[in-house]
Order: C-alpha cells, then sequence, then structure tokens
C-alpha cells in the first residue's frame, strides 16, 4: 500500500500532495517532460536518485532515461550529447562541490547552441550551514562563471515550478540554466499543488536517429574558431534573449511596504528566513522586499525601480556577497550616468558598527532577527 500511495504521488494530474525536496525536483521535472536525467549522488541530493530507482517502473513506461554517471563531469558530458537531438529536455544533479568537477562539460554545454526545442538545466544542492558538504561551497560563483544563469526557488511550490521555468527559460534563451537548492530545502518538504506528467516527445521508447552530418560545427563544437563565435554570440544574443524571458516570467517580484527607509532584498531559502524574522519582530508586510528568483544575472531594472522608492537597500544572502556586489554594480553605474540617486546597500557590513550579515555558516531566523532588528531600531 505505501509503495502505491508513492507512485500515485508521481503520477498524480492535479490537487495537493506532500513530497520532499528531492522528490520535488523530480515531480518537475517529470511536469516538464524531461527526457534525461543524470547526474552523481551527494548530499543534499543524493536522494533524488533513490527516488527515479524506485519509481524506475514509472521511467520505463514513460521512455525517460535515468542513469548515475561515474563522476559530475561525465553527467555534464552526456546532458551536452543530448542537446545534438532536437526536443530533448535533460537535466543533471549534483551537490555544490561536484560543479567545479563538472564545470569544463557545463561551459561547454552553455556556450554551444542546442538543437530546436532541446533545453538544459542543472540542479545544484549547496550546503551553507555545512552540515552535509565537506567545504563551504557557493555554487551561484561556479555557474555564473561560465555564464550559467542562477535561479533559487524558496518555497517547496517554487522548488518543483522552477524546474519548469528553469527549463522554459533554457529552450526561449539557448542557454543552460542552473537551479539552487539548499540542504533545508532538500531534506525539508511539505504540500504542493500538483499537474500532469508529460511524455517527452523523444524518449527511450520512441527513439530517433541522429544523422552526425545534419549536426552545425559551428553552433554544436566550441572549439576555434567556433568559440569565438560562440562567446559573441552567448554575449549579444542569447543574455539578451534569456533577460527578456526572465522579465516576462516574474520570477523576480516587488512585495510593498509602507515603511520606506529600509528596503530588503533576498532570494532561494534566505528569503524564508527572513520573512520568518520579520514576522517575529512584526514588520512583515511593513518593509519593501524584493524578491529575487535570478540571482545570477541580476535584472537591472527591477532594482533600480526597487532602489529608486527606498532610502537605503539591505541584502539578505547566505555566504559571500553574491548580490550585494552585483546590485551596488548596477546602482554605481546607474548613478555615474546621473541617471539615479545613490543609495546605500548594506549587507555583509551595516552602519555605524553594527554587524551585518555574517558570510560563513548558514543563516537562522533567530541570527536575522538579531541583526537586523538592531539595525532597525538604529534607523
Amino acid at each position: 500500500m505505501f509503495e502505491v500511495m508513492k507512485e500515485n504521488r508521481f503520477t498524480l494530474a492535479e490537487g495537493i500532495a506532500v513530497y520532499d525536496g528531492n522528490e520535488l525536483l523530480i515531480k518537475g521535472a517529470l511536469e516538464a517532460g524531461v527526457a534525461l536525467i543524470t547526474g552523481y549522488p551527494g548530499s543534499p541530493v543524493a536522494n533524488v536518485f533513490d527516488v527515479i530507482e524506485t519509481h524506475q517502473d514509472l521511467f520505463r513506461s514513460l521512455g525517460i532515461k535515468g542513469v548515475i554517471a561515474n563522476n559530475e563531469a561525465q553527467s555534464a558530458a552526456i546532458l551536452h550529447g543530448a542537446m545534438s537531438v532536437p526536443g530533448v529536455f535533460g537535466m543533471t544533479v549534483f551537490k555544490s562541490v561536484g560543479a567545479y568537477v563538472a564545470l569544463d562539460g557545463l561551459a561547454i554545454t552553455n556556450y554551444t547552441i542546442p538543437e530546436a526545442g532541446s533545453a538544459a538545466i542543472c540542479v545544484a544542492g549547496d550546503d551553507p550551514a555545512l552540515s552535509s558538504t565537506q567545504v563551504g561551497a557557493d555554487s551561484r560563483y561556479t555557474f555564473s562563471s561560465a555564464k550559467i544563469p542562477v535561479l533559487e526557488p524558496s518555497t517547496n511550490q517554487e522548488i518543483k515550478d522552477w524546474i519548469r521555468e528553469a527549463f522554459a527559460l533554457a529552450r526561449d534563451a539557448q542557454l543552460l540554466v542552473g537551479v539552487i537548492i539548499t540542504t533545508n530545502q532538500a531534506d525539508g518538504g511539505g504540500t504542493v499543488r500538483v499537474g500532469p506528467t508529460r511524455a517527452p516527445a523523444v524518449n527511450m521508447n520512441d527513439r530517433v536517429l541522429l544523422d552526425t552530418r545534419s549536426i552545425t560545427l559551428r553552433e554544436r563544437v566550441s572549439v576555434p574558431p567556433n568559440s569565438a563565435w560562440l562567446e559573441k554570440d552567448i554575449i549579444a544574443r542569447r543574455m539578451p534573449k534569456f533577460m527578456d524571458a526572465l522579465r516576462a516570467s516574474g520570477l523576480n517580484r516587488i512585495e510593498d511596504g509602507a515603511d520606506r527607509r529600509i528596503g530588503f532584498i533576498a532570494g532561494g531559502n534566505a528569503y524564508n528566513y527572513l520573512r520568518h524574522a520579520l514576522h517575529d519582530m512584526r514588520e512583515d508586510g511593513e518593509r519593501p522586499l524584493l524578491k529575487l528568483g535570478c540571482s545570477w544575472p541580476v535584472e537591472p531594472d527591477i532594482i533600480l525601480r526597487f532602489a529608486g522608492g527606498v532610502e537605503q537597500v539591505v541584502i539578505v544572502e547566505e555566504k559571500r556577497g553574491f548580490v550585494e556586489t552585483q546590485v551596488k554594480e548596477i546602482l554605481r553605474d546607474s548613478e555615474q550616468r546621473g541617471a539615479s540617486r545613490f543609495v546605500p546597500v548594506w549587507g555583509k557590513q551595516f552602519p555605524n558598527g553594527l554587524r551585518g550579515i555574517p558570510e560563513d555558516g548558514g543563516l537562522t531566523p533567530g541570527m536575522l532577527t538579531d541583526r537586523i532588528g538592531r539595525l532597525l531600531l538604529a534607523s
């Protein structure tokens, strides 16, 4: 009976069901029409592959290829190869330090242009509090170094739904898109509203013959002189396409508040911690808040619009000041052009000697209540 109930959750087409974070990644991929899931198991996303094994009959019936690679680099190579087949949605999953191992293959996948209708995404499991992964890796830096856009869902519903959003953005912009969830999100879970599973058009049960003579070498093979042309294309054409699609998606949103002395920017699980802390201080809904669904590249228009409506900006993020640096650059460049006024930006440092958002370890609502509470009292 237990196995039947578990199976029903992954074939459920509507309604509400309970999943943990790893299961949400699989359910989201099934709803998106995924044809390939590969990667290498490691905490906090190792259970993705347990889910695939448990439901292998479902995967076989849909023709979905689920395969554990020998390492993260091989999974990136498999993903890159899948992008030579039109209409394939492929996903690789591994922990944060695995992104270092896979970076060469991920960069090649991102810089080359997929065949029509194909889309590739990469899910990285980060562990800010160092409860499992051996070093405090930050996949935002790893992904952005290869010009891979980064989505950071916050809620359980977003973890599932944004897998589908990531595939749509990847397909429309012809870019590999990264998705990051943390240990607390992967090990946690809850109720979500589900949608129907989409069987992939190209799958293991309905295969296509790939004629290698039809592959456009300039678009699919990143060697000179192709690599120089591909670099120009990703900068001048595909990244602007991604930004247009991102704006249309609504993944970034401004939540209004009456007290405009301080506005907050947060995304991912840090957004949940911040909302919890503001609720405990009876400030939730009182302060303007920009929820960033995409932490790289940060969308300039929404930053300028948000900063233009507050006196100061406070950025809440785990680990280093990744978003903070981008926001400061956007505001500095706008001010230099004379297009906006100076707006103080705080994050890892707070004014007047107050302790800012720590770079080491993970965040908690209690920590934010203490540090942000002191800042609000002083403002």
